[in-house]
């Protein structure tokens, strides 16, 4: 839970989120490279591993982390026995980590960050395998929170406005990504969805696709007597919404002005067309607009030009 939130942008679970769970995160594509100047954040791949099953996440994330194995020295098949040997534990009773290798005590700590395995502190000697590791390999999806309409909680109203009931920190993030968030009370949060909201979403990665399956999936049952479930003009202004941002395309390039003369402007152009990088010309006002990556030479022969 607490990793889920540090994915949707939850401050207050940063703190119980480590280096090395940040790694998994980045090595899968689940959240962006951090900076200076911005931090990480999730990304398209990301929110689709939000719309997962819970058992799917873990096997994922574990997955993830087992491709890393190697990188961290730990040996795999130390790895796997120990993720089957917790298949095999009751809930509620506790182990001893005398008998486990090197490699599964250290693979155990990591398998508490994730929420596997607990311990009362790093040093303990018994640990108490989780819900989630222990139905890890049974196949059964049914004994894992998967959303379903029965528990939905999500109202979409045909002027934009999301009414959620909800008091979980994780659904009130997530719906932050995408919505303007208004009015917070106990057991409900009141937000808008506008256009701006969607462009800071689209911005990150996150689909319009995505965000009407995130709705769809968490629908209140009052919406499901509605048909279509979610209101034709909220899904195609969404969807619009991503067309806007997409009828722009931006590429890198190098702009020429100034020339003294139609022939020196001629010149420039006819070089650069020769070499395959003109991107854009007007002789009315004596532009050209080449691609960098042939910069220089065309700088070299605007000089050579100028001298002659």
């Amino acid at each position: 839970e607490n990793i889920l939130n540090f994915m949707v942008g939850n401050t207050n679970s940063s703190t119980f989120v480590r280096s090395d769970v940040l790694q998994v995160l980045q090595h899968a594509g689940l959240m962006s490279e951090s900076s200076s100047t911005h931090p990480a954040f999730i990304t398209t791949l990301g929110f689709q591993f939000l719309l997962m099953n819970r058992t799917f996440q873990v096997w994922y994330f574990v997955m993830q982390y087992l491709k890393t194995a190697q990188a961290r020295e730990l040996d795999l098949i130390d790895c796997l026995n120990l993720i089957f040997q917790l298949n095999f534990s009751t809930l509620g009773m506790d182990y001893s980590v005398r008998g486990l290798t090197q490699t599964q005590v250290q693979f155990m700590q990591h398998l508490c960050q994730f929420g596997l395995v607990y311990q009362r502190k790093k040093s303990s000697k018994r640990y108490y395998p989780t819900k989630l590791s222990i139905n890890l390999t049974s196949g059964d999806v049914t004994q894992t929170d998967m959303p379903n309409h029965s528990s939905g909680f999500i109202l979409l109203e045909t002027n934009y406005r999301v009414i959620a009931y909800t008091d979980s920190k994780l659904h009130i993030s997530t719906l932050a990504l995408f919505c303007q968030m208004q009015y917070k009370f106990p057991n409900m949060v009141v937000g808008t969805i506008t256009r701006e909201s969607i462009h800071q979403a689209l911005m990150h990665g996150i689909t319009s696709e995505q965000i009407l399956s995130f709705l769809c999936m968490h629908a209140h049952p009052d919406m499901l007597k509605k048909t279509p479930l979610i209101p034709a003009t909220v899904s195609d202004q969404i969807r619009l919404w991503e067309i806007e941002r997409d009828r722009l395309q931006f590429q890198e390039g190098v702009l020429y002005s100034d020339f003294l003369s139609a022939s020196d402007f001629e010149k420039i152009c006819k070089y650069a067309e020769d070499l395959g990088v003109l991107i854009w010309s007007n002789s009315g006002r004596r532009l050209v607009v080449v691609h960098p990556s042939r910069h220089d030479e065309i700088r070299q022969f605007w000089k050579r030009q100028k001298h002659s």
